[in-house]
């Protein structure tokens, strides 16, 4: 049994790269899925505060 391959419209004048709403091209079952509950599980209040945003002056 062969994975069925789905192939989108080529379109050089595409304003965006990705589609707007990419959850809804992952299936519900994806592994992706728990990778991406694992790092919202992360606590990086204390990451943040070691590595404030600096403005670039130019």
């Amino acid at each position: 049994m062969s994975a069925k391959i789905n192939f989108r419209d080529y379109n050089p004048k595409q304003i965006i790269l990705f589609p707007q709403r990419l959850n809804k091209d992952i299936a519900g079952n994806d592994p992706v899925r728990v990778v991406d509950a694992v790092i919202d599980s992360f606590k990086l209040e204390n990451f943040r505060k070691l590595y404030k945003e600096r403005v670039r002056r130019q």
